[in-house]
């Protein structure tokens, strides 16, 4: 699997903490069994902001492309993960090999940002 030119993928689990904020967009939608994802990933960290607290697994492709699934730890308003990216990840198609990249059964894009699509 080659994601946008950046060749075979190799997912790193990082600190979200390592990941710039500033520099994130949403992607899609992934759904993907939570406890699948724990399972295969490690335990996620859970950041807090002013809006909630958050279930968050942050992953590294290079040393300049990274992603973020997560979702709201207490009451989560859907049943996937939120995909966030950097942006050379930004595109419908990267949604898709990230979440076969995750190597678990399943994991699905379920939505997509429409600006990606274009």
């Amino acid at each position: 699997m080659d994601l946008k030119g950046l060749g075979p993928v190799k997912l790193k689990r990082i600190p979200e903490r390592d990941v710039s904020l500033k520099s994130m967009r949403f992607l899609a939608l992934i759904d993907v069994n939570a406890a699948a994802l724990e399972k295969r990933w490690g335990v996620p960290e859970r950041p807090s902001d002013d809006l909630a607290e958050w279930v968050c697994f942050a992953f590294s492709l290079t040393e300049t492309e990274a992603f973020f699934l997560q979702r709201e730890a207490g009451c989560p308003p859907t049943q996937g993960f939120i995909l966030s990216v950097t942006g050379g990840l930004f595109s419908e198609i990267s949604a898709g090999q990230i979440a076969e990249a995750l190597e678990i059964e399943g994991a699905q894009v379920t939505q997509v940002n429409a600006e990606a699509t274009q």
